[in-house]
């Protein structure tokens, strides 16, 4: 599955993962986007972490800039830089939505929600429905083409049923 290919046709998609696949998973997504310009919002890895992994797997990281929200809950002052904006928490759905919000008057390329999945850990499903909703239509008015993530676990088959209701299109890996 080429995700490019499919953000040709597509302005939103949601990529169901396994969850033994999931850093292969990422990585091959991030390398088919990789020299585009990308807002990668982490709700689970560090900035620093995904960074060092890509690395390690020869993907360019210099077009990428990350939103993330899980630093501050490990650490109370995270090291500022110019790759990153720091969001106080997963929980902090307007604060997330606000700052993705900033982020998509940038124009970047893509924009890479990682992921839906964790959301349900910090939030009501409800209010996280409402979340993707909001998110889904600052992008559309934006000329950004997003990636969601979500775990295809059965305990989140409701999540995964109400978000595929407002994104372009759904793929599933792993089948």
């Amino acid at each position: 599955m080429n995700v490019k290919t499919e953000l040709q046709k597509n302005q939103t998609m949601l990529v169901l993962m396994p969850s033994l696949e999931y850093n292969k998973d990422i990585l091959d997504i991030i390398r088919g986007l990789a020299g585009a310009s990308i807002c990668y919002v982490t709700l689970n890895k560090t900035a620093d972490s995904l960074r060092e992994l890509f690395k390690k797997s020869k993907v360019n990281v210099n077009n990428i800039i990350f939103i993330d929200a899980i630093s501050k809950t490990l650490k109370s002052e995270p090291y500022q830089t110019n790759y990153c904006y720091y969001v106080s928490s997963p929980a902090a759905l307007e604060e997330l939505s606000l700052t993705m919000g900033k982020f998509l008057k940038h124009e970047f390329q893509y924009l890479i929600f990682d992921s839906l999945t964790n959301l349900m850990i910090y939030q009501k499903r409800d209010a996280v429905i409402k979340f993707i909703s909001s998110i889904v239509n600052k992008i559309r008015a934006s000329k950004t083409k997003a990636v969601f993530y979500a775990l295809n676990i059965k305990e989140q088959s409701e999540l995964i049923k109400e978000s595929s209701m407002f994104v372009d299109k759904v793929i599933q890996l792993g089948k």
